[in-house]
C-alpha cells in the first residue's frame, strides 16, 4: 500500500491517538525500503547480488530532532529535544536494530494566577493556599531521560521492545509485534499489537509533580491492537482498519479508545523516479472518558468522546542523482465532542473539596468560575498537515537527511524538525530508495 495514504487522516488525529499516525505506521525503527522502479537497461546477476549485499550492510545513524507543541505554560505546552542513535545489523532475512535515545522535555511553569493554578495538580484547594501564600508555586515541569530499545525488522514480521526514557518520573516497558503481508492476490493485511507511551504532553509522557502538595501522577501508555485490510492493484488502492487500546498511568484514571477508518488513493503520475498520489481518507475515534486536563487523576492527552476527520491528501516522491525527497500535505475537516469532566475524576472527596474552594475563590475575587468541572465542548474546524523529508548521499558510505512537519488537531499546533547522518559499513552504489524514510525519534 502507499506508505503515506495508508495512514490517511489518522495523522490529523495523531494528537488524539497518542501514537505514530497511520494504520501502516512502522514500529519505532527506520526501515530501509527497497529501491523503487527499475534502472535503465537490463539488470545482470551481478547487479542483483550487489543490491542484496548493500541491502544487508550494517548502518549506524544519529538523528537530532526537535518537537514543539503550542499550549499553556506548565500544562499543555511542550518542547521536546531528542537525539536517537540507531545501529542496524543483518540477521537472517531481516535486520536487528539497537537504539538509544536521549530525551529532554520541558513544559515550563504554570502561571501565577489563581485561574491557571487551580487547573494543575492539587487544583483549587492548592491554588487557594498558594494565593494565601501558605504554599509556594507548583514548580517548573521538565524531565530528561534515556530511552533504550532493540528490534527486528523483516519483510513479514517486525518486533521491538524497549522503555520510555529512563530517568523520567515514570518509566514504562513498551514494545510491539507486527505481522504483515499479501493474501488473495492484490489484498494485504497488517496486524499490530503494541504498548506505546502517550507523548502528547509532559504529564502523559513523563509524569508531573505539584510542588504544593508533593503529589506526582502521569506516565500514560496505550496498550492494544490494530488490524488493517488493504487492496492495491498498482494504479489505485483502498483500505479499512480498526483498533482498540486501553490507556493507563500512575495515579491516572484508566481509559479506553476505539478507532476506525478507511480510504482510497490513486497514483496520478508515476515513473521509475517519481510518483504523485492523491486520495480521500476518513478517521473516527472515541474515548470512554475525557481526561485531557492536568489536575490530579487526569492524563494530559486529548481524549474526545467522538472525533471524525475527513481529509484529501497529496504526496509527491522524487529522486534525482543522489537525492531522494518526499513532499506531502493534507487538508480536511475535523469535528469532535468532549464530555464535561470533574477536576478530580473518580475521587468524590477531593472533588467536593475542590468545588468548595472554587466557590470560596470567587468570593475572595481571585477569579475562576466557581465550578470544579471542566465544561464539555463541541468543535468543527480545518485539519491539516504539511511535511517534507529528504536524503542525500554525501559520499559512498555517508548520507545526510532531514525532515520538517507541521500539523494540528482541534486546538493544538505542532512542529517537528530534524536532521540525521547515516553511515553504511560498505560503499552504496545503488540509486536512492523511494519513498525516502528518514531516521526519526521513536517518541515522535
Amino acid at each position: 500500500m502507499a506508505p503515506y495514504f495508508a495512514g490517511g487522516a489518522a495523522r490529523a488525529s495523531s494528537y488524539a491517538a497518542g501514537q505514530t499516525a497511520g494504520p501502516l505506521a512502522s514500529a519505532p525503527w527506520s526501515v530501509d525500503a527497497p529501491a523503487a522502479g527499475a534502472p535503465a537497461g537490463p539488470r545482470t546477476v551481478r547487479d542483483e547480488l550487489n543490491d542484496i549485499r548493500q541491502e544487508r550492510t550494517p548502518t549506524i545513524a544519529v538523528a537530532p530532532t526537535v518537537r514543539s507543541r503550542q499550549g499553556e505554560a506548565g500544562l499543555s505546552e511542550l518542547s521536546d529535544i531528542s537525539a536517537p542513535v540507531e545501529m542496524k545489523l543483518p540477521v537472517g532475512d531481516g535486520k536487528f536494530a539497537v537504539r538509544v535515545t536521549p530525551v529532554a522535555i520541558d513544559a515550563g511553569t504554570p502561571a501565577g494566577d489563581y485561574a491557571t493554578n487551580s487547573r494543575f495538580g492539587g487544583g483549587p484547594v492548592a491554588a487557594l493556599a498558594q494565593a494565601n501564600r501558605s504554599v509556594g508555586s507548583a514548580g517548573s515541569q521538565s524531565e530528561t531521560g534515556l530511552g533504550v530499545g532493540i528490534g527486528y525488522v523483516g519483510d513479514r514480521v517486525e518486533a521491538d521492545i524497549g522503555s520510555s526514557p529512563l530517568g523520567f518520573r515514570y518509566t514504562t516497558l513498551n514494545g510491539g509485534l507486527r505481522l504483515k503481508g499479501p493474501f488473495a492476490g492484490d489484498f494485504s493485511y497488517n496486524a499490530d499489537f503494541s504498548r506505546r507511551p502517550v507523548t502528547d504532553s509532559l504529564l502523559s509522557f513523563a509524569g508531573a509533580r505539584d510542588a504544593r502538595t508533593g503529589e506526582s501522577w502521569g506516565g500514560v501508555s496505550a496498550t492494544g491492537g490494530r488490524l488493517e485490510i488493504g487492496y492495491d492493484n498498482g494504479d489505485y488502492g483502498l483500505y479499512g482498519y480498526g483498533s482498540y487500546h486501553a490507556l493507563d498511568g500512575t495515579n491516572v484514571v484508566s481509559n479506553s479508545r476505539i478507532e476506525g477508518g478507511g480510504g482510497i488513493y490513486v497514483r496520478l503520475m508515476r515513473d521509475a523516479d517519481s510518483e504523485l498520489t492523491g486520495g480521500i481518507n476518513i478517521t473516527g475515534l472515541s474515548y470512554d472518558k475525557n481526561l485531557r486536563y492536568f489536575t490530579y487523576g487526569h492524563g494530559g492527552y486529548f481524549s474526545p468522546q467522538s472525533f471524525l476527520s475527513m481529509s484529501v491528501p497529496l504526496t509527491w516522491n522524487q529522486r534525482s542523482g543522489r537525492l531522494a525527497y518526499q513532499v506531502r500535505g493534507s487538508l480536511g475537516v475535523q469535528h469532535f465532542t468532549e464530555d464535561a469532566a470533574d477536576y478530580f475524576p473518580g475521587n468524590a472527596g477531593r472533588q467536593a473539596a475542590a468545588q468548595a474552594a472554587s466557590v470560596n475563590a470567587v468570593g475572595l475575587n481571585l477569579g475562576g468560575t466557581g465550578s470544579a468541572v471542566y465544561p464539555g465542548q463541541s468543535k468543527t474546524g480545518l485539519g491539516y498537515n504539511l511535511a517534507a523529508a529528504a536524503e542525500y548521499q554525501l559520499a559512498p558510505q555517508l548520507f545526510l537527511g532531514g525532515q520538517l512537519a507541521m500539523d494540528n488537531a482541534s486546538d493544538y499546533r505542532q512542529f517537528v524538525g530534524g536532521v540525521y547522518l547515516k553511515y553504511a559499513f560498505e560503499p552504496m552504489t545503488r540509486r536512492p530508495t523511494l519513498p525516502v524514510n528518514p531516521v526519526r525519534s521513536p517518541f515522535q
